[in-house]
């Protein structure tokens, strides 16, 4: 486990949110400490795996898993500090207004164009040039724009993806756990 915002939120993508269940619960604690994360560092929130600002021979970006420390398992996820929208735009099913005031962060900081939101952000100082405090990824990855759509569409049209999913149980791949109740305390 390393921490990602799209191993811990991309099944919301799919399914309806629910209430007051085990999974819930950790979608919500997950959230909560990537918002944190972002504070302690001054920083808009979303780590997940992304393209970081170092480049192959080719001079295409490189990418890598990235977390939030408390979240993942693997051990040095402080070393790194990189940003991506598509991260922002999978928690917005539980906290929109949150979600929505980072994305205009980030295209206030001119991470937006035409074309959608821009890969990433590195705030990473080992790879940063001299003075600068943040290097902005201006390259798309086509999965993380669609993510980014689709995280937007249940906002917009009353939950229309998840609608648009199969209900067959068969289909969830998070199975009976998602439907867990929290256990109540005596």
């Amino acid at each position: 486990c390393s921490g990602t915002c799209v191993d811990d939120l991309m099944p919301l993508l799919r399914r309806r949110k629910s209430d007051r269940t085990l999974i819930s619960e950790t979608y919500l604690a997950v959230v909560r400490r990537q918002i944190a994360y972002g504070e302690e560092n001054g920083i808009p929130w979303g780590v997940s795996e992304s393209a970081y600002n170092a480049r192959y021979l080719q001079f295409n970006y490189q990418y890598a898993p990235f977390g939030v420390p408390g979240l993942g398992l693997k051990r040095g996820l402080a070393d790194d500090l990189v940003i991506a929208p598509y991260a922002t735009a999978l928690a917005l099913p539980l906290a929109a207004k949150a979600g929505i005031a980072t994305l205009r962060r980030l295209a206030d900081e001119g991470m937006f164009d035409r074309h959608g939101f821009f890969e990433a952000v590195d705030y990473t100082k080992d790879r940063l040039p001299p003075g600068q405090t943040s290097a902005l990824l201006d390259a798309y990855m086509p999965h993380h724009q669609g993510m980014i759509l689709v995280a937007l569409a249940p906002l917009l049209r009353d939950n229309i993806m998840p609608r648009r999913f199969p209900r067959n149980p068969q289909s969830d791949p998070a199975g009976p756990p998602h439907h867990e109740p929290i256990p109540v305390s005596i």
